[in-house]
């Protein structure tokens, strides 16, 4: 049976205190189970108890949360129209002939023949795209594998970068290239020895280096750029990709 004093009691107190603490209070002072449950259900229903569990927030709090959101949403906005697209992925540098054979084409219009099962992993070095740097590799090459040098030989891999030519404005250019190429072995105490090349009408100098570690580097030297080609061994496929050079200002490709 509900009882309206009990009712009124509960209502004021169960914030205060735990149900049970209030059920042996009130059966001592002799409310049996069943009027308690029955008033207990009463008062959980009661306006003042559902007040008392949730109190409505007051005048500033509602206008502080208003305001957040609001804040939220501009700054969401303007990020939106901040946010530039994404760059367009570089185009495919990779041509295929009807013969069946691959070439790649550098930033600057040069090409490369790229050997069977081969492909070329291009970057530049910086943001003015400048200096590019090309790994012609076996098709799924792992590229964590062009950042060591001793690993080109056996992994077949050949590095090319392409960055302006010093030596463009000088008619002993070549002469000067080899100079610093011996002077910089030498220094270093390489076991090492040079000699001019040419690829088609360009002119280059190669060294090929014994100690303290085995590699060839060949740089020729186009009209604009120069071509620095490094390699783990003077092997065929390292021949065959510096040899397919063609510079699109020396010569009609």
């Amino acid at each position: 049976m509900v009882k309206p004093e009990v009712v009124a009691y509960l209502s004021a107190n169960l914030k205060k205190h735990p149900i049970d603490e209030l059920r042996r209070q009130l059966g001592v002072e002799g409310v049996s189970e069943v009027d308690f449950d029955d008033s207990l259900k009463a008062a959980m229903h009661s306006p003042t108890t559902a007040a008392l569990g949730r109190e409505a927030p007051s005048r500033a709090s509602l206008v502080f949360l208003v305001a957040g959101v609001l804040l939220v949403a501009a700054a969401a906005a303007y990020m939106t129209l901040r946010r530039e697209p994404p760059p367009a992925p570089p185009p495919s540098t990779t041509v295929i002939s009807a013969t069946g054979e691959s070439a790649f084409v550098g930033n600057t219009g040069y090409v490369v023949r790229l050997p069977k099962s081969y492909e070329a992993i291009a970057a530049f070095k910086d943001e003015k795209r400048t200096t590019e740097v090309v790994h012609f590799c076996r098709t799924g090459t792992d590229p964590t594998n062009f950042l060591h040098k001793g690993l080109f030989g056996q992994l077949g891999i050949v590095r090319l970068e392409v960055r302006p030519n010093p030596f463009a404005q000088s008619l002993s250019g070549l002469e000067r290239l080899a100079r610093g190429v011996t002077a910089e072995h030498a220094a270093r105490g390489d076991k090492f020895a040079v000699k001019n090349v040419q690829v088609s009408s360009l002119r280059g100098v190669q060294v090929a280096t014994e100690l303290p570690e085995p590699g060839v580097e060949t740089f020729i030297l186009g009209e604009a750029v120069m071509y620095d080609f490094y390699g783990g061994a003077d092997d065929d496929v390292y021949r065959d990709i510096v040899n397919s050079l063609r510079d699109p200002h020396a010569e009609t490709l």
